[in-house]
């Protein structure tokens, strides 16, 4: 080390003491206690403009969320005016199919019977005529194109009399037969799909 290094160290020495003496234990008590004081300080609030811009904020948060909620009900609401409407035109428009078909096969039945009608008038020795086969074959296209739209006869020689099916328009005494048990057809019923187009007309055992 040389000699001026000494010098200079002797020089700082008296300046150590100098800041010790300043800096004592009485002072550190002091910074300690403020600090002490200033942590348990309740919190100050925040600036009045940033706690303005946020109660706006919520603000604007809640009504959006109101009108988006009525914006939902008004569509639910809407959605379901519109599913029942498009039902009901469906109920009705499938009642008016189903009436107009009604109308047409209650027209072509009574020319079945007319059919039916004058086959029982053919004489014997004419069954087997052309102009009859004709005619025939004409019966069975008519009573084959009702079957094929779900146009049926109903079934009443031999069963129960069911007044919802059955017209009794003869009442009999018939030995060996049970009452009300259907004797005789006297006109054809039919049914389309599981309505009634025609009851049967037909006799009863009594």
């Amino acid at each position: 080390m040389t000699d001026q290094n000494k010098e200079d160290l002797l020089q700082e020495e008296p300046l150590a003491e100098e800041l010790e003496q300043e800096i004592n234990p009485q002072a550190d008590e002091e910074i300690t206690a403020t600090a002490e004081e200033a942590w348990d300080m309740p919190e100050q609030p925040a600036e009045s403009g940033a706690s303005d811009a946020v109660v706006q904020l919520v603000g604007e948060l809640k009504d959006a969320i109101k009108a988006r909620d009525d914006w939902e009900d008004r569509y639910l609401r809407a959605a379901a005016e519109f599913s029942n409407a498009r039902r009901r035109a469906e109920l009705r428009a499938d009642g008016e199919v189903h009436a107009s078909r009604e109308r047409l096969f209650n027209n072509i039945i009574p020319i079945v019977d007319d059919f039916e009608r004058a086959f029982q008038l053919v004489p014997a020795d004419e069954t087997d005529s052309s102009w009859v086969q004709g005619f025939t074959l004409i019966l069975r296209k008519l009573q084959g194109t009702l079957l094929r739209e779900g146009v049926t006869i109903i079934e009443a020689e031999g069963q129960p009399f069911d007044p919802s099916v059955h017209q009794a328009v003869m009442v009999e005494e018939v030995e060996g037969v049970e009452p009300d048990t259907v004797t005789e057809v006297l006109q054809q019923g039919y049914m389309l799909d599981d309505r009634v187009l025609r009851p049967a007309m037909v006799k009863v055992a009594q």
